[in-house]
């Protein structure tokens, strides 16, 4: 199997870089990480840095895949509400999350927050995870057009993210994805999905020979589209994985 990625991490037009990305190997099993901090004033930014940390350090060749994207979200948030009461500055440290674990052509994958996760065949999205926001909710309830996420006032009001002391901590596992001869991966921030359609995301795809050529395609539309604005950090992995 033959995996190859290309990343991107702005600050966009912010004080503050709070997003992380991270990969990395274990055995024959491949990690990517992808966290929005929340909370500013270097809270967000220490946040997402320690989640991607767990992520990465506590992947072994041999636990079971599921058990363990489970645990690391419990584990970073008992971690993040340690640090907030030994440092009162910390008290709104808070992050998201989104990891990829890629074995054997199978892809699993965990979520909290609104950093989402796509999986592409062919040039189209066959997976698409659903944000855990105000937002999203109503669209689920019928209420609300999924095309209106993106300009909804009360999208950045998030149900569930790490760091949380009041709230049970439940992240979404996705059904492993078994591909075919090859599927292609974004993982991102909310900065980055907010200034990049669907659409936008296949098409480039499309055009693409490289996972650079196909982020760098991606950026330019985010970068335009956000010049106007105050235009929030954006990160983002691209992933393509095939058949050796």
């Amino acid at each position: 199997m033959k995996i190859t990625h290309a990343s991107i991490n702005e600050q966009g037009k912010r004080p503050y870089q709070e997003d992380t990305i991270g990969w990395g190997t274990a055995g024959e099993r491949t990690i990517f990480a992808v966290a929005d901090g929340l909370g500013g004033h270097g809270c967000g930014d220490l946040a997402s840095k320690k989640i991607v940390e767990i992520a990465l350090g506590k992947l072994t060749e041999d636990c079971e895949i599921e058990e363990y994207l489970s645990e690391i979200f419990c584990m970073g948030n008992m971690e993040l509400c340690r640090l907030q009461e030994e440092n009162q500055m910390l008290n709104s440290m808070k992050t998201t999350l989104a990891v990829i674990v890629i074995e054997d052509r199978i892809i699993y994958g965990a979520y909290i927050g609104d950093s989402r996760i796509y999986i592409f065949e062919k040039g189209k999205i066959t997976y698409q995870s659903l944000d855990h926001s105000v937002p999203q909710m109503l669209v689920s309830a019928g209420e609300l057009p999924p095309k209106k996420i993106r300009n909804h006032p009360d999208r950045n009001r998030l149900l569930r993210v790490l760091g949380d002391r009041e709230r049970q901590i439940k992240p979404q596992i996705i059904p492993s994805y078994r591909m075919g001869r090859a599927a292609s991966i974004l993982i991102c921030t909310d900065g980055f999905w907010e200034n990049v359609l669907e659409s936008e995301m296949e098409k480039t795809l499309k055009k693409s020979e490289s996972p650079e050529e196909w982020i760098n395609r991606m950026k330019r539309i985010a970068q335009k589209r956000g010049r106007h604005k105050n235009q929030d950090n954006f990160s983002a992995v691209c992933i393509w994985v095939s058949r050796s």
